[in-house]
């Protein structure tokens, strides 16, 4: 009632977005003093800074596999020093599988970073997972067909790092659930 009533007030002195404003920066200081705050602002802060840039990184790396300058496509051999004539045209064959799964890897990270601001751990275990297979699988076919393996090993480093953040926010979510319940009453 009483924020009503400075918002009425507010409004009289004609400045109810400052009344706004003012509501939501006091908001945010006190955000961080409350543990759901500062879950809320981890979850966003992984979001925001992990998750969504790993997005980036695959779009970017999807559309790398269609704009390259040299004859070959997508990436120097990995097991010799040039192109090898004999695997050009199977690494070209290769390439709406592998664009497939590097967009599939992105829309993977922008679900599970949408899925950790929610709080929906079930759906965001499945969509690590779908990111966690469809990785191994680039990388299997990356193998296959002898390209260079390099820049999967920063990804893969990146992956773990992700997931195991993924799973430490969503124990601390649950940790942070439980302490907020009530106790079970005694029979």
């Amino acid at each position: 009632m009483a924020m009503e009533a400075e918002f009425e007030a507010a409004v009289e002195d004609r400045r109810p977005f400052l009344f706004a404003l003012g509501c939501l920066f006091a908001a945010w200081r006190e955000m961080g003093k409350h543990s759901e705050g500062r879950l809320t602002l981890a979850n966003y802060a992984l979001a925001l800074g992990l998750l969504i840039p790993m997005a980036a990184l695959q779009f970017q790396q999807a559309v790398g596999f269609l704009t390259s300058a040299e004859g070959q496509a997508f990436g120097t051999s990995g097991f010799g020093a040039g192109p090898n004539p004999y695997l050009i045209w199977s690494q070209n064959s290769a390439i709406p599988i592998l664009l497939i799964i590097r967009l599939l890897l992105g829309m993977a990270h922008l679900c599970l970073a949408w899925m950790l601001v929610e709080g929906d751990w079930s759906r965001a275990l499945k969509c690590g997972t779908l990111i966690a297979a469809a990785m191994i699988t680039l990388s299997l076919f990356t193998g296959v067909l002898m390209l260079d393996l390099s820049p999967l090993r920063v990804q893969f480093l990146k992956l773990a790092i992700e997931l195991a953040a993924v799973v430490s926010i969503s124990r601390w979510h649950i940790r942070v659930l439980s302490d907020g319940l009530p106790e079970p009453l005694a029979r």
